[in-house]
């Protein structure tokens, strides 16, 4: 494996990882483009999309399992929002990915548009966050769970970038509480994937090595510094990766 390979793959896993922890997300609308677009750069062969996707799902799958481990151990950490809106994201997710290949692409790409533009408008409402122990409306969480998980299983991407907007708004939890559950959340929806990729082969071993270790040292120092990042800096970062996530889909 050369040298230059090992570097991006870790430099990108490192970035990748540190983003996770920062602001709760798995990542991947910029693991993604970055595994394709960088290699060639520095003289490597390019990845197909298919290889790029099976390392990206691997990048998540770690970064979003370190992050949670860290994140477990946080006083915001709430088992029964994870439960309830995990459990109807998994369930949702299956159910979208069933039918995904009857839709055409342009369908799946105005569907993601639509649902990322949403979650954008969502993240410029200022709403005041609720003081004291949340209490969640349990059927609320499994409903939305479920939708995200859908449109998650229909558009090939994972849901924690929609999630954060609507545990902000509409569960009006504070941004620390959003990003220790919504990383958690994120390590859920990413098992089916990683799964479904390497068990067709997606996944180079030799390749995700340093981009897995990357993540894995640099997710739990993001969650931590989390604490110390303002919110809205904490919301413009979420929102410049949900930007990019649109353009990728436009171009």
């Amino acid at each position: 494996m050369e040298i230059v390979t090992v570097v991006i793959m870790l430099l990108i896993g490192v970035f990748g990882g540190f983003i996770s922890g920062l602001v709760g997300i798995g990542g991947a609308i910029i693991i993604y483009p970055a595994i394709l677009l960088l290699p060639p750069l520095f003289g490597d062969p390019a990845y197909s999309p298919y290889i790029a996707s099976g390392l990206t799902s691997s990048q998540v799958f770690f970064s979003t399992l370190s992050g949670s481990l860290k994140a477990r151990k946080k006083a915001e950490f709430s088992l029964q929002l994870i439960i309830y809106m995990g459990g109807g994201m998994v369930i949702g997710s299956m159910l979208g990915a069933f039918p995904a290949n009857l839709f055409d692409t342009t369908f799946v790409n105005m569907t993601y548009i639509i649902i990322a533009s949403l979650a954008l408008i969502l993240m410029f409402i200022k709403v005041e966050s609720r003081s004291g122990e949340p209490a969640f409306n349990k059927p609320l969480l499994v409903i939305i769970g479920l939708f995200v998980g859908i449109i998650s299983g229909i558009v090939g991407a994972g849901g924690a970038f929609i999630i954060i907007p609507i545990l902000l708004v509409l569960f009006k939890l504070p941004m620390n509480t959003v990003v220790a559950n919504s990383i958690v959340i994120a390590f859920i929806s990413s098992i089916g994937a990683f799964i479904i990729k390497l068990i067709q082969g997606f996944v180079p071993f030799e390749d995700a090595l340093f981009l897995i270790i990357g993540s894995i040292l640099f997710a739990p120092l993001g969650l931590k510094l989390s604490k110390k990042v303002p919110r809205s800096i904490q919301m413009w970062i979420i929102s410049a990766l949900i930007i990019i996530a649109i353009i990728q889909i436009v171009l």
